[in-house]
């Protein structure tokens, strides 16, 4: 009888196979939206306009001038028609990403909008949106990824931040740096942002959308967010796949 022997390269490749999961997602549909009430606001929607409320286990900061219109007094879920009638569009129409097909509901921070009833020129305007934890048990190291559509319209002082922190840190490291004094003023950036994370192999991590510094500037918008992150599988599918490479390597040894 032959002696079957697998190429070390084989079993090395077979001690680690991994599948890509979605760990996390949201397109910020499902929310119940009102109608615009702030006098700088009133009558510009359709009635089904905005939503202080975020997806289940998000959180919200502002701080910040308080006032009026209490719809952009921070990140807010929006119909993106609504926010474009309520602006009369200066651009915000020309969002090739966010809400496609009906359009829909998305993230907005915009303190362009907010200082139409609030004076934020020295007070400026700073907000975080948090997601929820996202477990990393049984994760593979440095194999998160997180994806969203981002429309980012530039001027200074504002500045836009993807941020990672890891078992309920108070510590952001920086994936995505919208940094406004190295762009040009009332420039639009529609991309799909796709971030590696270097995520450790246990424990959890939160993102952060950090929209700081704003004045009477523009606006930062997210829609499709989404995280995966490679899984190793259960050992019994890296020994089926181990004695499938074996059988092939026997059978061709045998012709």
């Amino acid at each position: 009888m032959k002696r079957l022997v697998l190429p070390l390269v084989a079993v090395s490749a077979l001690s680690s196979p991994v599948f890509a999961e979605v760990l996390f997602s949201t397109d910020f549909e499902g929310l119940t939206l009102e109608a615009f009430s702030s006098p700088t606001e009133t009558g510009k929607g359709d009635g089904t306009d905005w939503t202080s409320s975020l997806p289940a286990g998000w959180s919200m900061s502002y701080s910040g001038p308080i006032g009026n219109p209490v719809e952009f007094q921070g990140w807010r879920v929006m119909d993106v028609d609504s926010w474009i009638a309520t602006e009369g569009n200066q651009d915000r129409a020309t969002w090739t990403r966010g809400g496609v097909g009906s359009r829909g509901s998305v993230l907005i921070a915009d303190g362009d909008a907010y200082d139409d009833g609030t004076n934020i020129d020295t007070g400026l305007f700073n907000t975080f949106a948090l997601t929820p934890a996202v477990d990393l048990a049984g994760i593979v190291p440095g194999s998160v990824r997180i994806a969203l559509d981002s429309f980012w319209r530039n001027e200074v002082t504002q500045k836009g931040r993807v941020e990672v922190s890891y078992d309920g840190g108070n510590t952001f490291e920086t994936l995505k740096f919208y940094d406004s004094a190295a762009l040009a003023d009332g420039v639009g950036i529609d991309e799909r942002l796709d971030l590696a994370v270097n995520n450790p192999a246990s424990g959890s991590m939160v993102f952060r959308l950090s929209y700081t510094e704003a004045s009477n500037d523009w606006w930062w918008a997210v829609d499709n967010v989404a995280v995966t992150g490679s899984v190793v599988p259960e050992p019994s599918t890296i020994a089926l796949g181990a004695l499938g490479v074996a059988a092939l390597a026997w059978a061709r040894r045998r012709r």
